[in-house]
């Protein structure tokens, strides 16, 4: 976010909090008295500060919850995890942006909310650039928990004062799911779909391969209700068994039936003289 001084405390940063279940969005402000401190500022015991704020907070409505998946960032260590595991909370890193799905769209929501105001001064101040956000943060995050979300049917104010809620999914299945979804066997061969951070440079270019260059066996499955089947995968280490230097390939993130590929046992690739001419 961009530096917004408010009496004499400079605001760089806020800590975006999500509950899952609920959609329930909490926002703390972090900031300096000087922005030369900006460098110690974002470290473990502001983190832990912060989470005590939003959780002890008695007019917000989150507890202190089961499981918290952040990023692998040095803020979420420390004296972060002291305070986590010293309420009875399971720390889980997520291996990629995708798995902060939830949270990474929360920020670029109050992006879409904060800055049209800021461009809106900007035009007319022409003098200086507006960088003001902070007033208006609380204000949104309290129209985004007012809201009435798709996947409750109610607002997330309302749904944090529930004993249970159900949640629809965030999408339509095109097909059966969980129980009624054929899995596929242990024995198929399979090739995943690469995301942007699986290439060399964390962006696609044209030409890119679009599915793995190496195969893998589906090592393990999970079957969940009302969650698409989940398979982790091993690579198969095709003309380098006896190579005992090679360590095989285990992708860290599971994957769903669409994104794998089934190669048929009788698919034969290119002879290896191809690649010598």
């Amino acid at each position: 976010m961009p530096y917004d001084k408010v009496g004499q405390i400079t605001y760089l940063f806020c800590l975006n909090i999500v509950n899952v279940a609920l959609r329930y969005k909490a926002s703390i402000l972090i900031g300096v008295y000087s922005v030369k401190d900006r460098q110690g500022i974002l470290i473990s015991a502001t983190i832990a500060r912060s989470l005590e704020k939003i959780y002890d907070d008695p007019e917000c409505s989150l507890i202190w919850l089961k499981l918290l998946i952040t990023d692998r960032g040095s803020e979420f260590k420390g004296d972060c995890e002291k305070l986590i595991k010293k309420h009875g909370v399971k720390i889980q890193k997520a291996k990629s942006k995708y798995t902060m799905g939830i949270v990474e769209r929360y920020n670029r929501t109050l992006v879409e909310k904060l800055f049209p105001s800021q461009n809106a001064s900007d035009l007319l101040i022409l003098d200086r650039r507006s960088r003001a956000w902070v007033k208006n943060l609380l204000i949104v995050v309290e129209n985004i928990n007012n809201s009435i979300t798709c996947q409750l049917g109610i607002s997330p104010v309302d749904a944090i004062k529930e004993k249970e809620v159900f949640v629809k999914p965030s999408y339509l299945w095109g097909g059966p799911i969980g129980f009624d979804e054929e899995k596929l066997s242990s024995d198929v061969l399979v090739r995943y779909l690469l995301y942007p951070i699986d290439l060399e440079d964390g962006r696609r270019r044209a030409g890119d391969l679009n599915w793995s260059s190496h195969i893998y066996y589906i090592r393990e499955s999970m079957v969940q209700k009302n969650q698409p089947v989940l398979y982790w995968l091993e690579e198969v280490p095709f003309g380098l068994t006896d190579d005992d230097d090679y360590v095989v390939k285990y992708p860290e993130r599971s994957f769903v039936r669409e994104e794998l590929m089934v190669i048929l046992f009788d698919t034969e690739l290119l002879p290896q003289w191809v690649l010598t001419n």
